[in-house]
């Protein structure tokens, strides 16, 4: 029988003075338990796997020390360090799936110079969802990666409004214009540092990274025959593809124009990057998916579903993970031989 970490059991305690966190009121494991972080990774409607994931870490009390997020991910994230639970959780990934829903979140730009919407709605939606909180009032650490513009380096936000710093992670470029904040511009933290497993271990006093890879990897597009990428199945309705096919033109999303070229292309980089990052991590769950595209909101249960499944499936690595840890221990990460981001390494 696996062992149960019950967080709300005595053995936890809120210690607003744990050197291992620089927020306050953070739920923590008590003396003696491992400190397990979580890297969740930017992926569009693919991050909604995050949600499924974290189901099942709910369900078997597998406790959370503290989270990074990027994109997609700095939005689960923030959503679960603010306590939401997962139910939560799905009921807003049930709210976009709705077109005519997405459609009231845009505010065109004209013309389009900085990107096609000002992205105001969104973060509107974003702090219906968050609230007022701020970092500091989270119930666990959280660091959420944007992309600095001026700087083009990863810009880690730990403190002040959680919503204006979830809006910059998740500006994707080219369709969300640039958020500015204190004299700054940001864009999606997924350009810069799209699953940030280092800059989780660099900020927190961690026992252990489980990194939560939606991206593809590059085994991926080759097992997939680049299916991934490839435009929606036509539909079945005569009207629908009439009306597709004369709007082609001027649909920058549609497969080969412009933005469509853009994400393959930023798509690119990121493969490497989350590669890189996945072989630092101490345990890699990767949901799978071959026909997915970035904006298939719609079809949310089925992201779930796959990060469900890939969790469950990672249970008997994350188990010995936890009971192998040594509170504290010291990581020697050039020594240890780590096995490659496909979330498939045996217990």
């Amino acid at each position: 029988m696996n062992p149960t970490l019950n967080p709300s059991s005595p053995g936890w305690m809120r210690n607003a003075e744990d050197p291992g966190m620089n927020n306050g009121g953070a739920a923590t494991p008590a003396p003696g338990q491992p400190r397990i972080g979580l890297a969740l990774s930017g992926g569009g409607a693919r991050g909604l796997a995050h949600v499924g994931v974290l189901q099942v870490l709910e369900e078997h009390h597998i406790p959370i020390a503290a989270v990074a997020g990027t994109s997609m991910g700095a939005y689960v994230g923030a959503l679960h360090a603010a306590g939401f639970n997962t139910q939560d959780l799905e009921s807003l990934a049930r709210e976009i799936k709705d077109r005519r829903t997405l459609l009231r979140l845009m505010d065109p730009i004209f013309p389009p110079t900085s990107g096609l919407i000002r992205g105001m709605k969104i973060r509107r939606h974003l702090e219906r969802s968050l609230g007022a909180r701020t970092f500091e009032e989270l119930d666990i650490p959280l660091l959420v990666v944007a992309t600095d513009l001026d700087t083009m380096a990863p810009h880690v936000f730990d403190s002040g409004p959680l919503g204006a710093a979830v809006h910059a992670s998740a500006a994707i470029p080219g369709v969300c214009a640039p958020v500015h904040l204190n004299g700054r511009r940001f864009t999606d933290g997924g350009a810069a540092e799209p699953l940030p497993v280092g800059l989780l271990r660099e900020r927190f006093k961690l026992d252990a990274v489980i990194a939560v890879n939606v991206l593809p990897t590059t085994q991926d597009v080759l097992h997939c025959k680049d299916t991934a990428f490839v435009p929606p199945k036509v539909p079945k309705n005569v009207l629908v593809r009439v009306i597709n096919y004369l709007l082609r033109p001027v649909n920058l999303l549609a497969h080969g124009n412009v933005l469509d070229t853009f994400r393959r292309a930023l798509m690119c980089a990121q493969l490497g990057l989350a590669e890189k990052e996945c072989r630092s991590a101490d345990l890699v769950i990767h949901p799978f998916f071959c026909e997915s595209t970035w904006f298939d909101f719609e079809n949310f249960d089925r992201y779930i579903r796959a990060g469900r499944r890939a969790a469950e499936e990672a249970l008997p690595r994350i188990y010995a993970l936890l009971c192998q840890t040594t509170p504290n221990q010291e990581h020697n990460h050039e020594n240890n031989v780590r096995q490659p981001c496909v979330g498939l390494c045996a217990a």
